[in-house]
């Protein structure tokens, strides 16, 4: 059997290339796991701006409708919606920027303040929808404190305080 030498690892390998074959094997693994953490810390990090703005878009909808500015309804239905989907931009381990570990320590008393901010919102949308602003603003008052209610619990001081 020829061997020769391998410029790679500095070993001899057989005459058949298995030394290679397995670097490639061994080079395309390391690749995958490397993109595969990439991609897990870029969604970490993507999941946590997507939620603050989210939290943003909904804190100036609440507003919006509080001071009477443009339609109560198309506010009430975005904060509706994006309450909806906050729960699922809380992947486990995602603790960047104010969520505090109680979010995954406490998942389901997480859960049941997400449910309740979306049980408010749904009552807000019905609210606006009648047009009477004194009923808009009682369930816009019930959709803010399930808010403040979860934020007391699980949301962290701004960074630098």
């Amino acid at each position: 059997m020829t061997m020769r030498t391998s410029p790679v690892i500095g070993r001899q390998a057989g005459k058949n290339g298995s030394d290679s074959s397995m670097r490639k094997v061994l080079m395309i693994g390391a690749a995958v796991v490397f993109a595969a953490g990439a991609a897990w810390a870029g969604a970490h990090g993507s999941m946590s701006d997507q939620r603050v703005e989210d939290m943003k878009t909904i804190g100036g909808a609440m507003k919006a409708i509080g001071d009477g500015e443009g339609d109560a309804v198309a506010h009430a239905k975005t904060v509706n919606m994006l309450a909806k989907g906050l729960h699922a931009k809380f992947p486990e381990g995602s603790m960047e920027y104010r969520a505090k570990a109680e979010i995954w320590s406490d998942p389901e008393g997480f859960k049941k303040s997400m449910d309740e901010m979306v049980a408010a919102s749904e009552n807000l949308v019905d609210a606006a929808m009648t047009g009477d602003r004194s009923k808009t603003l009682a369930a816009l008052g019930a959709t803010g404190k399930t808010c403040k209610s979860c934020h007391e619990t699980y949301r962290g001081p701004k960074p630098g305080e």
